[in-house]
């Protein structure tokens, strides 16, 4: 889903250097870096964000662009539950992209370049020496709406005690308050009304790459305080103002106008967004936010599939809609449209497996799925069902980015044969094959579940399994779901496993790292058993994957719903990253992880996808396509800098 949504952090050195003009608003920012811990669910089926930057026609050229004007209502496409925009409980890409709509965040890339910094809330960030002590400058114009005032130090320090790290909160992003392998806490102060210091216990070269409060949005404490009290944390969940971030302020572009579930999310143009002060000011501010966003209102508009989505396009009743693959070729052609395409992803789609007790135990077993990839074969995937536009992955990475390990990658091909030799050498004694069929201890075939949400690369990904499956006997049985229940009902891990009476959790403490990994594979599971699974995919960036691998695959990791137990501590590997002396040390362990995890296959990869959007002709300002590189994607932020030729819609 979603490009992230938690955004990439990227290694930012000595950017925006000061000046000596008096006049100049630079100021020395060191960021140092190359991995992170936040990592995001990303939904496929439905593209990804509806709000990614865009351009023109898969060209390098950048759009012409018609005088800036304002009006109009923008209308969006979404194959995802439009659930709000809870920025308590994001968990997803989806939710993540809907809250960044009234919410921005600490600061963002800008591009071309990965140190091209765009100061969001975060007015200035000094690094002390040695590095282990930043304080964060926020700007002096930040404000809350319902009357809960300036959004101050004081604000994020009381969210950090009081939701963040509170255990009874279940907080997703919890862990990023921790650093090391002995989780030592960030210390956090208050040096002044606008000002965080934050500390670690020791020199950690990489921060405050790793920061969290960059990704945070604070709740205001007058609304958050009765559920603190009385340690309510789904009151606080459902609470109106958190699910429709009603206090929202002067603090992103957008404030949600109305709300229709499974129909419309309606945004109107905020009457004060606090960066239009700062375009004017702030020379790091790009002069066009000075009057942004341009449209009167955006809206997301649900469609329970991407094909209605296209014909609603078509039909001149919304301005874009995510292209498949599969269609790219016919919207070329299409002369009232324009296309865009960004093959800079740094996101992984593959066939998710289900390593706990209410799947095939079987698969527990690395041989079993060797086998899978053989029969379930990425490059067929990529060649045939996406027609050529993605990149074949064989690890959690992209072959473009700076650590792929080229050399260490393991692949498979599609030899049916080779996939029955390692079924027969992977299974327990208890399975044999018998007529051409993969018979289990019963004597019965075995059978199996993928549950996905549907949609045309997903449905072709589904019939191709199966297809396979069969040829090596096994049935398959496809269920599909919304992306809602998807989550809610397969990925999390909520309910005991059959035969466990005991207390779920792990170690002593029955520690539970999150609702997505309540504990080992044989304590917790899903509400409904499933053995593969589709539509999942995580978003992270090219520099900053040992987070995510370590959160996705570590045993006692947050993201960790498949119920994976690595050999290696990927967790350790993680801090060993983060701790080392060196970037060249960090990039070196990096690469052994996407090795280590290549040849483990915990989930079968398949492929890093090529975004492409079709936008209506008078829609300007989407950028330029492809663009220059993965750093000059800026992701949500085009919301507010596209605008429609003539002040409205041609609709």
């Amino acid at each position: 889903m979603v490009d992230d949504d938690r955004r990439d952090r990227l290694s930012l050195l000595n950017r925006f250097a000061d000046s000596q003009s008096s006049t100049s608003r630079r100021r020395l920012l060191k960021y140092l870096g190359a991995t992170g811990v936040a990592a995001s669910l990303a939904g496929c089926s439905g593209g990804g964000s509806g709000t990614t930057t865009q351009g023109t026609g898969g060209t390098t050229q950048p759009t012409q662009q018609a005088e800036r004007t304002h009006g109009g209502t923008f209308i969006s496409a979404s194959t995802n539950t439009t659930n709000g925009v809870n920025v308590f409980r994001i968990g997803d890409g989806e939710t993540s992209d809907r809250a960044l709509l009234v919410m921005d965040t600490g600061y963002t890339n800008e591009g071309p370049e990965y140190d091209d910094f765009l100061p969001l809330w975060f007015d200035q960030i000094e690094v002390k020496q040695p590095i282990n002590e930043v304080e964060i400058t926020l700007r002096d114009n930040l404000k809350f709406g319902e009357g809960y005032g300036e959004l101050t130090a004081d604000d994020y320090l009381w969210c950090i005690d009081n939701l963040w790290k509170a255990d009874w909160a279940s907080f997703t992003y919890a862990k990023e308050f921790y650093v090391g392998k002995n989780d030592d806490p960030i210390q956090f102060e208050k040096v002044d009304k606008y000002t965080i210091r934050e500390t670690i216990p020791d020199s950690r070269p990489f921060f405050p790459y790793n920061e969290p409060l960059s990704d945070m949005f604070p709740i205001p404490k007058g609304l958050a305080k009765p559920y603190v009290d009385s340690q309510d944390a789904e009151g606080l969940a459902q609470d109106e103002s958190v699910m429709k971030a009603t206090f929202n302020g002067n603090l992103g572009p957008w404030d949600l106008k109305r709300w229709s579930q499974q129909s419309v999310m309606a945004f109107e143009r905020a009457d004060e967004y606090y960066l239009r002060k700062w375009a004017k000011e702030d020379d790091r501010v790009p002069e066009v936010l000075a009057e942004a966003p341009y449209f009167d209102e955006y809206h997301i508009q649900y469609f329970d599939k991407s094909q209605t989505a296209r014909q609603a396009l078509q039909a001149g009743e919304i301005d874009t809609a995510y292209i498949p693959s599969t269609q790219v070729g016919t919207y070329k052609q299409k002369d009232d449209l324009k296309l865009y395409k960004n093959p800079y992803r740094s996101w992984s789609g593959y066939l998710g497996i289900n390593h706990r007790a209410n799947g095939w135990t079987q698969l527990r077993n690395k041989k079993v799925r060797h086998a899978m990839a053989h029969i379930y074969n990425n490059q067929y995937v990529v060649e045939n069902i996406l027609d050529g536009r993605a990149g074949v992955q064989n690890t959690l990475y992209p072959t473009w980015g700076p650590y792929y390990p080229e050399e260490d990658a393991v692949t498979f091909d599609d030899s049916l044969e080779k996939a029955k030799q390692l079924l027969k050498e992977g299974t327990s004694s208890d399975y044999g094959y018998d007529g051409g069929k993969l018979l289990g201890p019963e004597g019965e075939q075995v059978e199996l579940t993928v549950v996905y949400q549907s949609g045309e690369t997903d449905d072709l990904r589904a019939a191709y399994l199966k297809q396979r499956l069969d040829q090596v006997g096994i049935e398959l049985k496809q269920e599909t779901t919304s992306w809602t229940n998807l989550l809610g009902n397969y990925f999390q891990t909520s309910q005991k496993a059959e035969g466990f009476s005991g207390e779920i959790g792990y170690g002593d403490d029955n520690v539970q790292p999150s609702a997505y990994n309540k504990g080992p594979w044989d304590e917790a599971v899903s509400a409904q058993p499933w053995d593969f699974m589709l539509t999942l995919g995580f978003d992270y960036g090219p520099l900053t994957p040992a987070g995510t691998i370590a959160s996705l695959f570590g045993e006692r990791e947050n993201f960790n719903a498949y119920g994976y137990s690595p050999s290696k501590d990927l967790a350790e590997m993680r801090d060993e990253a983060q701790t080392a002396d060196t970037r060249e040390a960090a990039a070196s362990t990096i690469r052994e992880m996407l090795a280590f995890i290549s040849e483990e296959r915990p989930v079968i990869f398949e492929y890093n996808p090529y975004n492409y959007y079709a936008y209506r002709n008078d829609v300007h300002g989407i950028g330029q396509s492809p663009p220059e590189s993965y750093f000059a994607n800026l992701q949500n932020r085009s919301s507010s800098r596209m605008f429609f030729s003539n002040g409205e819609s041609g609709r």
